[in-house]
């Protein structure tokens, strides 16, 4: 165990809620998918608390299939999203299978991908715009800014 307690955003987004530190003045109203990163749902437990945020916060919720533990690695995850070319496109291209994933929760009507880790929002970023997918993505947090009450 680590000297230190050490508290994910998804952790700390989760109890600001339950708490009711965070008010919401009016739900996100595009219907959002919810990337499962590694980090955080196989080594950390995450999915429920994730999933529980995103319903907080959003009207309407797609789930990607499969998903939580299952769910498909971004490809970025682990420092490889920094190696950077010539790997990057070996990367992008190895992982058509989250690209798939991906139209196919588009084509349920997905239009914002939620990754709540850095290494996901760069690896699906690289695999919206090589696969042309027109969709929009943001952190949890982007998401709490924007439908928070705010002090005047």
């Amino acid at each position: 165990m680590p000297p230190i307690p050490i508290t994910h955003a998804v952790e700390y987004y989760y109890e600001l809620l339950k708490q009711g530190k965070i008010k919401i003045a009016k739900k996100y109203d595009k219907p959002v998918t919810f990337q499962d990163p590694c980090n955080i749902v196989r080594g950390r437990g995450l999915h429920e608390k994730a999933r529980y945020v995103v319903k907080e916060l959003c009207n309407e919720f797609i789930e990607m299939t499969p998903n939580r533990e299952h769910n498909y690695c971004c490809c970025a995850g682990g420092g490889v999203i920094n190696t950077g070319p010539p790997f990057k496109m070996t990367r992008i291209k190895g992982n058509r299978i989250k690209a798939e994933q991906l139209f196919a929760t588009k084509a349920r009507g997905a239009q914002v991908v939620i990754a709540p880790c850095h290494n996901c929002h760069g690896g699906i970023e690289d695999i919206l715009h090589h696969y042309g997918l027109d969709m929009e993505l943001h952190f949890l947090g982007d998401i709490i800014y924007k439908i928070m009450e705010k002090p005047s």
